[in-house]
């Protein structure tokens, strides 16, 4: 990717199929997954670890396309 557009838009970006296991683990009082989520997400520029980059920079599995809520995102901006 050129510079510019590396500086114009993020590598990681806020997925709702990321947050859901995260929020599903704090129910249960374990909130190692939210503060790894937030650890990548308050750096969405840089480049970061290769085990991140294959957990986080990556396409939504496929078997999540047809579940509401995880499939839709929006934002009201």
């Amino acid at each position: 990717l050129s510079k510019q557009m590396r500086l114009i838009n993020p590598k990681y970006s806020f997925r709702e199929w990321f947050v859901m296991p995260a929020y599903q683990q704090a129910t249960e009082r374990n909130y190692a997954l939210v503060r790894e989520l937030q650890d990548v997400i308050t750096q969405p520029y840089a480049e970061q670890s290769k085990d991140v980059e294959e957990k986080y920079y990556r396409l939504k599995p496929s078997e999540l396309f047809d579940i509401g809520g995880l499939s839709q995102y929006s934002c009201s901006s």
